[in-house]
């Protein structure tokens, strides 16, 4: 049966993050596909496929929520419930479920974001204009690539977080038994909103920075037959090796390695963060045969 909660809290976290940090995606798209450096842009563009970014990121972060929960739930089982297994390979699951409905959100809110014309930008002109130039093919461009840096990030990402809330409730637990004066084990307590805060920004900064590269060189393939990007790059368009050569010449090897970082981190620290706490308080997950709840 589908975890309701666990949905309801999905969509809280990711209707709540989307819009509200949109803006800071918006120059991050900007700086990785190297259309333009800067942070002050005209108003209605930082607010570009935000309506896009909110309809998809929704059944997506919902679809990847529940598959890593479920995932995990039955792992479990098999390799334990606090294994590098299990997050793992939840991880990968929930990726594989739920990038059919991100890559084509980020092709899409990408396109509109990269658009420098004045004014209002349509979704659905943009819409048909990838669906005449590349037909259904052109929403799922990048898609392997976002497959190949998104698994090691939600690995990476898991497997922190999970570790890292192990041991706060680890931490909390002695703490209550060393203070209660029954001999019998103490009511253990959820985490607080602050200490989600906490797991949360160190598995994200850890994530997010061990796949950079591979983020701009996604984003570049994705949009590479934009005209803002055909008017930079125009062989972005011939393959991944092609846009990783262009980016390495851009910039040399190491700046390539970091490029936007902290505009990234910008935006998915305060996304990731206040996803989690969202699906946390509202839908905690918790080992109920290990922490007696």
């Amino acid at each position: 049966m589908a975890d309701i909660g666990t949905a309801a809290a999905a969509v809280a976290g990711a209707v709540g993050s989307s819009v509200v940090f949109h803006p800071l995606d918006t120059i991050l798209t900007l700086q990785q596909t190297s259309v333009s450096n800067k942070y002050i842009i005209p108003f209605p563009q930082y607010w570009r496929g935000v309506t896009v970014s909110a309809l998809l990121t929704t059944p997506a972060f919902t679809v990847y929520l529940l598959s890593y929960r479920q995932a995990k739930k039955e792992l479990s089982s098999q390799y334990g419930s606090d294994s590098a297994i299990t997050y793992g390979l939840s991880g990968i699951f929930a990726e594989l479920t739920s990038s059919v409905l991100w890559t084509p959100m980020e092709v899409i809110k990408g396109r509109m974001q990269l658009i420098s014309s004045p004014g209002m930008v349509s979704t659905t002109k943009t819409i048909a204009q990838i669906y005449k130039e590349e037909k259904i093919r052109g929403f799922f461009r990048g898609y392997w690539m976002s497959l190949a840096m998104y698994t090691p990030a939600t690995i990476c990402y898991w497997y922190t977080y999970e570790n890292l809330k192990t041991y706060m409730r680890q931490r909390q637990k002695r703490k209550a038994a060393l203070a209660s004066s029954s001999s019998s084990p103490p009511p253990t307590q959820d985490l607080s909103a602050l200490q989600y805060a906490l797991a949360s920004s160190v598995a994200t900064i850890a994530g997010e920075t061990i796949t950079n590269f591979l983020d701009v060189v996604k984003t570049r393939q994705q949009l590479a037959c934009s005209a803002e990007v055909r008017a930079l790059r125009p062989d972005d368009s011939a393959s991944v090796a092609r846009v990783a050569r262009n980016l390495i010449r851009e910039v040399g090897v190491f700046r390539a390695l970091f490029k936007g970082l902290h505009v990234r981190l910008l935006y998915a620290l305060p996304t990731g963060v206040l996803s989690m706490v969202i699906v946390e308080s509202i839908k905690p997950d918790i080992d109920t045969d290990e922490y007696g709840l």
